[in-house]
């Protein structure tokens, strides 16, 4: 079985050698030196799992190993790799450890998909002799996910990031704060910071227990909670062993109505808002000549800053819709300075574009007009990652009778078809002006992670192949035929997909919600409630 044809994303070179293939045995073992280690580690422990074999870690490799190396390579930037394989053993080398985590994932998927079944009875594991050397079209790869409608606990998020990693998916952007919920622990920073009194707590205490509520979604509620300091560090912690970059937003000065809510002194009549779980947006703001406003905000910014290993900070500014023009551009000037001021590269939704950015500020573009976008990209350097609703809201429904999801993307249908074949490269931006791609996953009907994986793939997979090939080596037809066989793996992993009805799957999905799609030649396949 040839296996480098089912590879996703499809690498930049693929040149299968004119050598018998490889088969990993009981006395294979895994080496790596110092650095490495880590990463052969993962590999292990994954091969491990599949195989039952014991595959110890050692320094130098002998016929019949694998073994990890970092080195220079190709010039193909810091997440390039290069992996051989012959019958006499698999090398794989980077410069970094990224460019290893990313090598490991194309491994991963050159071994039989049983690899991913713990409880395997398959007793052969053999792959392809080939020689592969691959690097990413952009540099950011990335998934949202929204924590603020609907609260995802620290365990939820940590398989999120295990699923999304063997797309070579590598940033997630967590959705912090909204109308609904605050769910990032903010301390009191005492006296001399807090001369207002502002009563930080509230901000979890208040702002925790918030959620949405969505008459269709089931539960109706969302879960509530929020994520202590500690447990966002464990978050980011957790993610780097996995090659992903945590990317935290606070919105403002819109969809800011649980800090409303929570902290009085916001308000410029001095009274807390009611908490709200209505799914509506653009119905709230901060005030711009409270200079409060401010004090609030640099306090906010200043310790999420703190505690973020990353280099970004997202401090949103999409749909403040009752918020005037002049006062979204005043606050928003100063938002992004205070953001700045912390040290960290400041992201914001397109509409920050209004404002004069620093220089290298991100947008990330998502709707509208892209002038804006193109000439901070040209007078202030500013990158920008390409999160245009149609291709990448990963929140839409398949089609009207989904049982989750939303519909106010205009266009569509918005299956895995949509979301690849689209180039990041629009609008009048130049490639190199891109930083990358995202998809957004808005939680207003999701309930638990089950439902999010609905959601998200196969539609996150035509997204992780467009973020990393390059559009000269990318083909509809061929990719519809990889995610058909991708089916079996994502399957044995747990995986929850949509089975688009024009794609031949190799296998089906467990649903959570099966009850809500059963019907024979529907849409979703033919499910058995």
């Amino acid at each position: 079985m040839n296996t480098t044809d089912n590879l996703i994303p499809r690498p930049s070179h693929i040149a299968l050698l004119d050598s018998p293939a490889f088969t990993l045995t009981p006395a294979a073992r895994i080496a790596a030196k110092d650095a490495a280690a880590p990463v052969a580690e993962q590999l292990a422990s994954l091969l491990r799992r599949g195989t039952g074999f014991e595959l110890p870690l050692v320094e130098d490799s002998l016929p019949g190993d694998i073994f990890l190396e970092l080195v220079e390579t190709f010039d193909g930037g810091p997440e390039a790799y290069a992996l051989n394989v012959t019958d006499r053993g698999v090398g794989l080398t980077a410069a970094t450890d990224a460019g290893l985590f990313n090598g490991v994932q194309t491994l991963r998927q050159l071994f039989p998909a049983s690899i991913e079944d713990a409880d395997s009875s398959h007793n052969t594991w053999v792959i392809p002799a080939v020689d592969i050397a691959d690097a990413p079209r952009f540099a950011y790869r990335g998934l949202m996910l929204d924590v603020a409608r609907n609260f995802f606990t620290v365990e939820q998020v940590k398989e999120q990031i295990d699923v999304m990693t063997q797309f070579k998916l590598n940033a997630l952007h967590l959705h912090l704060t909204d109308d609904q919920s605050w769910r990032i622990e903010i301390h009191d920073p005492g006296a001399e910071r807090n001369p207002s009194g502002l009563p930080y707590g509230r901000l979890t205490e208040i702002g925790g227990a918030g959620a949405v509520e969505v008459p269709t979604a089931v539960p109706a509620r969302g879960r509530h909670g929020f994520y202590t300091q500690q447990d966002f560090l464990d978050i980011q912690a957790y993610a780097a062993s996995k090659n992903v970059l945590v990317v935290p937003e606070i919105d403002l000065p819109g969809h800011v109505n649980a800090a409303l809510a929570a902290i009085p002194q916001l308000n410029p009549d001095g009274q807390a808002k009611p908490m709200s779980t209505t799914a509506e947006v653009g119905w709230s703001t901060l005030t711009a000549d409270l200079p409060v406003t401010y004090e609030f905000v640099r306090e906010v910014l200043g310790q999420l800053a703190a505690i973020t290993v990353g280099p970004y900070l997202h401090i949103g500014g999409d749909e403040a819709h009752v918020t005037g023009h002049d006062d979204y551009v005043t606050m928003v000037q100063q938002f992004v300075r205070i953001g700045a001021e912390t040290g960290k590269t400041v992201v914001g939704w397109n509409e920050f574009a209004a404002v004069e950015l620093p220089e290298g500020a991100v947008i990330q573009y998502w709707h509208g007009d892209f002038a804006p976008v193109v000439r901070q990209a040209e007078e202030a350097g500013s990158r920008v990652i390409m999160s245009p609703a149609a291709n990448t809201y990963l929140d839409q429904k398949y089609a009207s009778d989904s049982p989750v999801g939303l519909e106010w993307v205009e266009g569509g249908p918005f299956t895995w078809s949509e979301y690849y074949n689209w180039d990041p490269a629009q609008g009048g931006l130049e490639e190199q002006q891109i930083l990358g791609v995202e998809g957004a996953l808005w939680s207003e009907t999701i309930r638990d992670n089950k439902q999010a994986q609905w959601l998200l793939y196969p539609r996150a997979v035509s997204l992780a192949e467009v973020a990393w090939s390059g559009q000269e080596v990318r083909n509809t037809g061929d990719f519809r035929r990889r995610l058909g066989t991708l089916a079996e793996r994502l399957a044995k992993q747990g995986v929850v997909f949509q089975e688009a009805p024009d794609v031949e799957w190799s296998a089906k999905p467990e649903y959570p919600f099966a009850a809500a799609i059963a019907a024979t030649d529907s849409k979703y396949g033919t499910i058995e409630a």
